[in-house]
């Protein structure tokens, strides 16, 4: 496995053979690409969007990008370390090989309470290239649009 550089990214989004979108040429760094916050985050257990990240509590938003990756690609999911600087903490995230859809993102307010602005770059995704092609994604998460709750494992 090898780390993609920004050129490399691009490379895979020109061919098609990655699926960013929206994408804007100030969300390409040098070693991936940053994606964006979109409005609607949830916070665990309390109905309704969140107007900010309140400290102490959990909440789940999603990426305003649609991503798919090919079988020969997976991703690590970063918080940008303004937003870790702030407070917020992001678990280990993986996006596997053949995932399409947007990405749920699980954040934690250790930080005062914090709001970020519509459209704020959020993420960063670092892309691997596999020593070969993988068996595409194909779980219970495929193909998720929006904030998506955690489903249980199938029997």
């Amino acid at each position: 496995m090898s780390v993609l550089t920004g050129h490399d990214v691009g490379w895979y989004i020109e061919r098609q053979r990655l699926v960013i979108r929206p994408i804007t040429a100030d969300q390409m760094q040098q070693n991936g690409i940053d994606l964006r916050l979109a409005e609607t985050v949830v916070q665990i257990g309390m109905p309704g969007p969140a107007v900010c990240f309140t400290h102490g509590q959990s909440h789940l938003g999603h990426t305003e990008e649609y991503l798919e990756l090919p079988d020969d690609l997976m991703a690590f999911v970063q918080l940008r370390s303004t937003w870790a600087r702030r407070g917020l903490l992001l678990p280990p995230t993986v996006v596997d090989a053949g995932f399409k859809g947007d990405l749920t993102l699980e954040i934690f307010c250790g930080g005062p309470d914090l709001a970020i602005p519509v459209g704020e770059r959020f993420i960063h995704l670092v892309f691997l290239r596999l020593t070969g092609p993988a068996e595409p994604y194909n779980g219970k998460y495929q193909f998720q649009q929006g904030v998506t709750l955690a489903k249980p494992d199938p029997a």
